[in-house]
Formats: C-alpha cells, structure tokens, sequence
C-alpha cells in the first residue's frame, strides 16, 4: 500500500465515512459533492483509490495521481492509494487483504463502494471485493494485520445508468466545488484534440454527470443532490451521517 495523500500511516484514525473508487477520479465522478460537505461539517472523510488508473487511454498514473491530490485538496479530503494493478486486479487473498488492513487502519463507520453493476468491469469487481473485505475486516480471528473492524454501513454509487435511487443528499451549497474537483482530471475528460476520443472525454459525459445531480435534486426541491444505493433496512449508522450532512 502506497498512501498518496494525507497524515503519515501513524496519525489517530477513525473515520466517518471513506469513499472508494476503482480508479482515481471515480469517486469525484459520483459523491464529489457527499466528500465536500462532510468536510465542511468537520466530519472526518477520505478517498481509497484502489489502482492508479496506469491503463487509462489518456494520461500516465504520474499525471492521473497529481490530478487526483488536486481534486483532494479542492473537496477538502486526504487521499489514499492501494496501487493495485489497473484492470487486473482480483478478488484474491492478497488483494483482499492489502484492503482489510487500510479497513482496520482507517476504521470507518460508512464505506461508499464502486457500482455492483456498471460498464467497466473494474467498477464491478471492485464492488465486490470491497463487500468481502468489509466483512472480513470484522474477523477477530482472521489473518490480518491490525485490530478487526467492520464498518456499521456500506452504500454504493449508481453507475452511469442508474435504477431509482435509495438515498438522495442536497449538494446544492458545494457544486460548483464538487465540479472543480472533477474538472481537475483534465487528462480524462477534458476535450482535447490532441489526445484520443474516449467517451469519457466527450462534453456528453459531463453533461450526464450534472443533468442527473439535476434530476434527482428535482425530487428534493433543491438544485443539485448525489444519489446513493444500500441494503434494506437502511443501516442507522448511514441514516446519522446523512443527517449530519444535512
């Protein structure tokens, strides 16, 4: 594990919510605006790139990381890397267990996960190895360096295609500093003539980004929200950070 941002590994933790993203920029993609204010309520959040993104079409993992401590810094969040491979990491032991170890290290109450399902497979094995980390973090007899510690909710993100969301959380006061930290991946999604035509890159993908924080800010009566799916009941420890965000 390579920590990308943030206090030295020996800094008291605990937090109240990490975001996980396959790759730099997904979580910005997703809950830019969740990451925003729970900074500014001075609850304690973090971002867990799981890769670097080193088999992106557009950039370099150099670039792609100093992109990444950007946006970091404009939501107001440490960052942390685990460096595993891009696009071929697995839910294997060793994998599983490089992320229970940041899990008892950090100690959140709330985990935001990858998409069960969505285009790339990343984002989907992601997913589940997030699920099965998770849960065995919580083994007292498991293995794994540090002291065992499973979250009290885990919640995802909806993919580009999304179904009705479980949660809705107003993002309306930090937008336009949820979208600078989305702006910071210049190398992924900015239009340039002289770097390859992903479809990420395009003007439509920023637009799906904002008209769906439109729609479902619709539904509150409010400018902009960010979506969020969970298990049923929804966990109270989820139910209490909303609320503090509020």
């Amino acid at each position: 594990m390579r920590l990308a941002s943030g206090s030295p590994a020996s800094e008291p933790q605990g937090l109240d919510l990490l975001a996980v993203g396959a790759h730099p920029d997904d979580v910005e993609v997703h809950v830019g605006g969740l990451l925003a204010l729970a900074s500014d309520r001075g609850l304690k959040a973090a971002i867990l790139d799981l890769t670097e993104g080193e088999l992106g079409t557009r950039g370099t993992a150099d670039t792609r990381r100093g992109e990444a401590l950007e946006a970091a810094r404009i939501l107001g969040v440490p960052r942390h890397q685990l460096s595993l491979p891009d696009g071929r990491f697995t839910e294997a032991e060793d994998q599983r267990l490089c992320l229970m170890i940041e899990i008892r290290r950090l100690r959140p109450k709330v985990m935001i996960l990858p998409a069960p399902d969505d285009r790339h497979p990343d984002h989907r094995r992601a997913h589940r190895l997030c699920i099965e980390a998770a849960y065995y973090a919580g083994l007292r007899n498991y293995p794994c360096e540090g002291n065992p510690w499973r979250p009290e909710a885990l919640a995802w993100v909806g993919g580009e295609n999304p179904g009705v969301p479980d949660l809705l959380v107003d993002v309306s006061t930090v937008w336009e500093r949820r979208m600078a930290a989305f702006d910071a991946f210049g190398s992924q999604f900015s239009k340039d003539a002289s770097q390859p035509v992903t479809r990420i890159a395009h003007p439509a993908f920023r637009r799906g980004v904002e008209g769906r924080a439109m729609h479902w800010g619709s539904q509150l009566m409010c400018d902009w929200a960010e979506a969020l799916w969970c298990a049923k009941p929804v966990p109270r420890a989820l139910m209490d950070l909303l609320a503090r965000l509020s």
